[in-house]
């Protein structure tokens, strides 16, 4: 549908914010007041769309049969959930995109969707990761959509002049992927480290509020479900939220990863057999047991980063499959040539946002368990695992811990973080 706009920098907000709208129209104008700040043609990012050229055909979504209690749980709050805003939060190589992806595929099939954005640091591109392009591309997706009267309405509302629009047939739901890769303002010089970090922080609680303040009308007729790491602020403006205004889903053990891990990586593994005329189960025959896809999994911890980096792996081709398998699961950490080298970068970047990178990297490896106890007493031995304890032995000072790992949330596991960082989840 073609639309042609004179949405542009030089409308104004004052005479709109003077004027009283009907109750159908206020959550456009609280949209447009954004959008005709920086101009709504200069600031759509075509490339952050569910279905963008960029992000192709092979962008993360969840595999056939797997994650099916998690998509359920959201697509069911989508149809009949009380509060307007989801929180879908899990740790680094969870799977959170994948899983966004699959609702969002879902939602357009069953013409629910409204508007999506798949934020991106990693494409290092403005348009995919600045705060500057949500709303804009968002009021866009709305302008493409076929409804009767609603590109008039949004028009009116930025020209002053709103009317009523009937919602009955809208869609149900915008989507946003990512809002712990906002990257900090562009074109900043930042004096310090903590400078940089503060500000990309203040980006997150500035676009959480304008999702959020969009839902504060109660004619506002969509969902928004948002998906991040836990990271320190957008937990604390979550925290900050009336009980009732949104609700959270969090990716632990209570959906089963494991189990969707080991599927998935036997149906991988099969596939990869099929491609090299490889016979039947030909991975159980490699492996320390006789199911390596169930072993793969218990290594992974339940995550899919994890077993997804061992997959791209065996498929890269620089070797045969059977020899690529035998490399990872007789990996070590100190190989060099291990295929874990994209997964090491990931989580070092994370690792090096902490005020003290080496020092986490220690506390870390205490935190998840990997001390000899070999010579401790059974009940001293159980007393070392204690999350509570362990915070006791390793703080030097009070405030140690939320110093060092408060910007290492998404690697800690879920249980554990609630006891050692106290006072940051």
């Amino acid at each position: 549908m073609a639309i042609t706009t004179s949405i542009t920098r030089t409308t104004t907000i004052p005479s709109i914010a003077a004027r009283q709208y009907t109750p159908s129209t206020r959550w456009i104008v609280s949209m447009m007041s954004y959008v005709t700040t920086v101009g709504l043609e200069e600031y759509v990012s075509k490339r952050a769309a569910h279905n963008s050229l960029e992000r192709g055909t092979d962008t993360p979504k969840c595999h056939p049969e797997t994650r099916q209690a998690i998509q359920e749980n959201i697509l069911s709050h989508i149809r009949d959930g009380k509060e307007k805003v989801l929180w879908l939060l899990g740790p680094v190589g969870a799977g959170k995109t994948a899983i966004m992806g699959s609702i969002t595929e879902e939602c357009y099939a069953r013409r629910w969707l409204t508007g999506s954005f798949f934020i991106s640091a990693a494409t290092m591109k403005v348009d995919r990761c600045s705060k500057r392009y949500l709303i804009p591309t968002l009021a866009f997706h709305l302008l493409e959509l076929n409804i009767p009267h609603l590109p008039a309405a949004i028009l009116a509302a930025v020209a002053a002049n709103p009317s009523t629009v009937d919602a009955s047939k809208w869609p149900k739901v915008v989507l946003v992927n990512g809002v712990d890769e906002c990257a900090a303002d562009e074109n900043w010089e930042y004096r310090t480290k903590h400078e940089h970090q503060e500000l990309k922080e203040a980006n997150y609680r500035e676009v959480l509020s304008s999702l959020v303040k969009l839902t504060n009308d109660p004619s506002f007729p969509f969902r928004i479900i948002i998906a991040s790491r836990p990271e320190h602020a957008i937990q604390g403006y979550f925290s900050s939220l009336p009980s009732d205004a949104s609700t959270q889903v969090f990716l632990d053990d209570m959906y089963s990863p494991e189990d969707d891990v080991a599927l998935y990586a036997q149906a991988m593994l099969t596939k990869i057999g099929r491609d090299y005329g490889l016979r039947g189960e030909w991975y159980n025959r490699i492996g320390p047991g006789k199911d390596d896809p169930c072993y793969l999994a218990q290594q992974s911890s339940g995550q899919f980063i994890y077993i997804a980096t061992i997959i791209r792996y065996i498929q890269d081709q620089s070797g045969a499959p059977h020899k690529q398998l035998e490399h990872v699961l007789n990996c070590r950490p100190r190989n060099r040539s291990n295929p874990f080298t994209a997964l090491d970068a990931l989580y070092l970047g994370i690792l090096k946002t902490s005020p003290d990178p080496e020092l986490s990297a220690k506390w870390l490896h205490c935190i998840d368990g990997n001390t000899n106890l070999v010579n401790f007493a059974p009940a001293s031995r159980a007393l070392l695992q204690k999350p509570w304890y362990k915070r006791c032995i390793l703080e030097s000072c009070p405030g140690e811990t939320e110093y060092l790992l408060g910007p290492l949330v998404s690697l800690i596991p879920s249980a554990v973080a609630s006891i050692i960082l106290q006072n940051v989840m």
